[in-house]
C-alpha cells in the first residue's frame, strides 16, 4: 500500500514534469514560428518597398552605379545614357546616376573614372576622343586607354551632318569646298571642345581637300550650335541629334551626311559620297569603360545589361530617330577598333600639328 502510494506520487510527478516540458516546447515552437513570420514580413515589406528582389550584400550591383559623361550637359551622350539607364533600372532595380564632368576635351571626366575604385560602380560613357584621340592630341595626357581602362562595349555610332547657317551662301557640299578654298582662313568651324569629333572632322576635311579654316572650340555642343545660329561660325560638323530641330525650323541647313546611306530623319540631305566627297566618311561612337582591375563578373553584368537594353524596341526607335546606329560590341571588338583608329588619328594629329602642350 505504501509502495503503491509512493509509486503513484512519483508517477504523478513525472507526469507533471512531462507536461511542463511539452508546454515549454510548444512555447519555443510558437516563438520560432512568430520569428519566422516576422522575418517573412520584413522581406515582403522590403520587396514591395523597393519594387524588386532584395539584393544580397555580395551581389553586384548593391548600390548606385555612377556613369560619368566627360562633356557638358545637354550633349549627344545624355539621351543615350538616360534611355539605357531607365530600361536597366526597370529590369533589375539597379539605380544608375548620370553626371557630367566636362573640361579639357574629356580628359577631366576620363581621369576621374580611371582613378576611381576598381569595383564597377563608376563608369565612363565616352566618345572616340576619350579612347583614341586624346592620348595623341594632349602632350601631357595622364590617361592612356590601354593602361587605365577596361573597355567594355561600344554602345552606338553616330554619323555626322555638315551643318551651315541657313543664310550661308553654299547650297551643296561641293559648293562649300569651293567657297572655303577661295577664302583661306576666313571660314570658321565650331566644335564642342579641342579633341572632340567635330574638331577632328574639321581638321580631316581640311587635310583631305586642302582647305584653310579656323577652329573655334566651345564648351559643349549647345553653345557651338548657338554660335552657328548667330553667324559667329560658318560650319559645324556634328551628329544629327545636335541640330535636327534647327534644320526642321529652317534656321540651319544640312549640306551632306557622312553615313553610307541617307539618314531616315534627313532623307533630303545627300551623303558625302553622293556629293562627290567619298573620302569624308567619319563617325563618332560612344562606349562604356571602367577602371582597369574591376572584377570580371561585374564587367560582364554591365556589358550584358547595357547591350540587352540597346535591343529594347522603344530604345531602338528613339536612338535611331536621334541618328544613332546601335552596336553593342564585345570588349575584343572595342579593343580592335581602338587599335585601328589610333593609327589614323595619330597620323592626322601629327600631319596637322595639332598637339596641345
Amino acid at each position: 500500500m505504501g509502495d503503491t502510494g509512493q509509486w503513484a506520487v512519483r508517477s504523478s510527478c513525472r507526469s507533471g514534469l512531462h507536461s511542463d516540458r511539452q508546454r515549454r516546447h510548444q512555447l519555443e515552437q510558437s516563438d520560432q514560428e512568430a520569428h519566422m513570420m516576422r522575418s517573412h514580413m520584413i522581406v515582403l515589406f522590403a520587396t514591395l518597398l523597393l519594387g524588386g528582389p532584395v539584393i544580397a550584400a555580395d551581389d553586384f550591383p548593391n548600390r548606385p552605379i555612377k556613369i560619368i559623361i566627360p562633356f557638358a550637359p545637354g550633349g549627344t551622350a545624355e539621351p543615350l545614357a538616360r534611355l539605357l539607364a531607365d530600361v536597366i533600372q526597370k529590369k533589375t532595380g539597379a539605380l544608375i546616376v548620370i553626371e557630367s564632368r566636362p573640361g579639357a576635351g574629356g580628359n577631366i571626366g576620363g581621369a576621374e573614372v580611371a582613378q576611381s575604385e576598381k569595383d564597377g560602380y563608376t563608369l565612363l560613357l565616352g566618345a572616340n576622343n576619350n579612347f583614341v584621340v586624346n592620348q595623341f592630341l594632349f602632350a601631357k595626357a595622364s590617361v592612356k586607354p590601354e593602361l587605365h581602362f577596361k573597355l567594355i562595349t561600344i554602345l552606338a555610332d553616330q554619323f555626322q551632318v555638315v551643318y551651315v547657317n541657313a543664310a550661308f551662301p553654299p547650297k551643296t557640299f561641293t559648293e562649300l569646298l569651293d567657297y572655303v578654298k577661295a577664302r583661306p582662313g576666313e571660314v570658321n568651324f565650331a566644335s564642342p571642345g579641342v579633341g572632340s569629333a567635330p574638331h577632328l572632322s574639321g581638321e580631316l576635311v581640311s587635310e583631305l581637300y586642302g582647305l584653310k579654316m579656323v577652329h573655334v572650340p566651345y564648351r559643349g555642343g549647345a553653345p557651338a550650335i548657338t554660335a552657328l545660329l548667330a553667324g559667329d561660325v560658318q560650319l559645324y560638323l556634328a551628329s544629327l541629334s545636335v541640330g535636327k530641330g534647327q534644320i526642321d525650323s529652317g534656321k540651319l541647313r544640312g549640306l551632306a551626311v557622312t553615313s553610307p546611306a541617307r539618314m531616315k530623319s534627313l532623307p533630303e540631305v545627300p551623303t558625302t559620297r553622293e556629293a562627290g566627297a567619298p573620302q569624308y566618311a567619319v563617325s563618332n561612337w560612344w562606349a562604356l569603360a571602367a577602371p582597369k582591375g574591376v572584377p570580371d563578373k561585374n564587367i560582364e553584368w554591365i556589358r550584358r545589361e547595357f547591350t540587352q537594353a540597346l535591343q529594347d524596341p522603344t530604345v531602338k526607335t528613339k536612338l535611331e530617330d536621334l541618328g544613332f546606329i546601335i552596336i553593342g560590341s564585345t570588349s575584343a571588338e572595342f579593343e580592335d577598333r581602338v587599335r585601328q583608329e589610333s593609327i589614323v588619328y595619330q597620323r592626322l594629329i601629327e600631319q596637322r600639328k595639332l598637339v596641345v602642350e
